[in-house]
């Protein structure tokens, strides 16, 4: 669903009354989304009066997208400061971002509203890119994590609306905001799904917009080709990334450790998939691309988060879990780089294609059952994710001057 953190199996010493107590209350959770006990219709959608609200929004100096990018590393002590912040009329792209399911709404779908945990896993995912690209990203009415089991047996109703928010958003942006600037998507879960379709159906097919896609993070979302292919499936036209230095393509992959049977790497498995209307079933593959390679950068890499505490609810839980029984890293810097370093690989064990970590410095981790390292996904390695939209940025522009 989000990011997370540390990494190793869960075998501490009362991990098994943490996980059992995890458990319990997911399942009593999961139990009042089926039966839809106190869960609030609907709402239907409204396109003549829906106005676009702006999680960030480069005319707000002080969105969560906007931090400064020094770091205090924990395994080797040494702080970095901060970048000079360009100003955002200089910065050369911009990037739109959809966030995941982070919602702690009882709803089926959530209020258009920036709610703390919204602003938190902005910080967390997408404020390391802000010296790359003027941020957008917008708020909609995702399906929570306690809506998440009726749309997955089969209530449509949430998934599309939840959708009309981002395609409206994306409209709105290009109306006002794009003025044929260059463009990096970045989504993670949900955020990747709704991305997925937008890119598929708005973007893909039209020359233009596909000439101004510098490229697309999609992460932990499934994102399907034709088996053998970078094409295919999911989009005709956009390939997956291959190459340092590659703009105009797709970087997408979800994190595992030990192979585990899980929601992401089979889009067999995939039911947002289906009810999105995306390419799934056993022809097509789940993406999966390197980013030692497309960085260049072939080094262990940690994870990166931010410092502040992340707003309390569903997903603060889920990562107290991922991190015990040590607690998310902090430092006096504005982010943090855990003590734990890897490196990974693509790997595809029983038809599930997955970047596969090896930590070479140990951390321990909890993996969540049926999710694997999800929450590692964008924040491990999180520069190298930086340093991609960074080169895609500058191989963007020299074509296209």
């Amino acid at each position: 669903m989000v990011v997370g953190l540390t990494w190793n199996n869960a075998r501490q010493t009362g991990g098994s009354a943490a996980r059992a107590g995890l458990a319990g209350a997911l399942a009593v959770a999961i139990g009042v989304a089926v039966l839809g006990i106190g869960l609030p219709g609907v709402a239907a959608a409204d396109p003549a009066a829906r106005t676009t609200e702006w999680l960030c929004n480069p005319d707000d100096p002080s969105d969560p997208c906007d931090l400064p990018s020094d770091t205090t590393d924990q395994l080797t002590g040494q702080t970095t400061g901060a970048t000079a912040r360009v100003p955002e009329h200089d910065k050369p792209v911009d990037c739109f971002y959809v966030y995941p399911t982070v919602s702690n709404q009882v709803a089926l779908n959530a209020d258009l509203v920036a709610s703390p945990e919204v602003e938190s896993i902005a910080r967390f995912q997408v404020a390391r890119f802000a010296d790359t690209c003027r941020v957008f990203a917008p708020v909609y009415r995702q399906v929570p994590l306690l809506g998440l089991p009726a749309a997955l047996a089969g209530l449509e109703g949430p998934i599309d609306l939840a959708y009309s928010d981002v395609l409206a958003a994306w409209n709105d942006y290009l109306a006002h905001d794009n003025h044929g600037r260059g463009v990096i998507f970045i989504g993670h879960s949900q955020g990747t799904m709704m991305l997925r379709k937008l890119i598929r159906e708005q973007i893909d097919p039209h020359f233009q917009l596909r000439e101004q896609m510098v490229g697309a993070f999609l992460m932990g979302g499934n994102v399907t080709t034709e088996r053998g292919s970078t094409v295919g499936g999911d989009f005709t036209n956009i390939p997956l990334c291959t190459t340092q230095g590659e703009s105009g393509c797709v970087t997408a992959y979800s994190t595992d450790l030990i192979g585990l049977p899980s929601l992401f790497g089979n889009s067999s498995y995939d039911l947002i998939t289906a009810r999105l209307g995306l390419p799934t079933g056993p022809g097509y593959q789940v993406a999966c691309t390197d980013p030692a390679v497309l960085s260049g950068n072939p080094d262990p890499v940690g994870a990166t988060v931010p410092s502040a505490p992340y707003s309390f609810g569903i997903i603060s839980v889920l990562m107290d879990y991922t991190t015990f029984p040590e607690p998310l890293p902090t430092s006096t810097s504005t982010w943090t780089t855990g003590k734990g370093r890897g490196t990974g690989q693509c790997v595809d064990p029983d038809g599930f294609h997955r970047y596969r970590i090896q930590m070479t410095v140990p951390q321990a981790v909890n993996e969540l059952p049926l999710f694997d390292t999800h929450l590692l996904d964008i924040n491990f390695g999180l520069e190298r994710l930086v340093d991609i939209a960074n080169q895609q940025s500058a191989a963007w522009q020299m074509a296209h001057t």
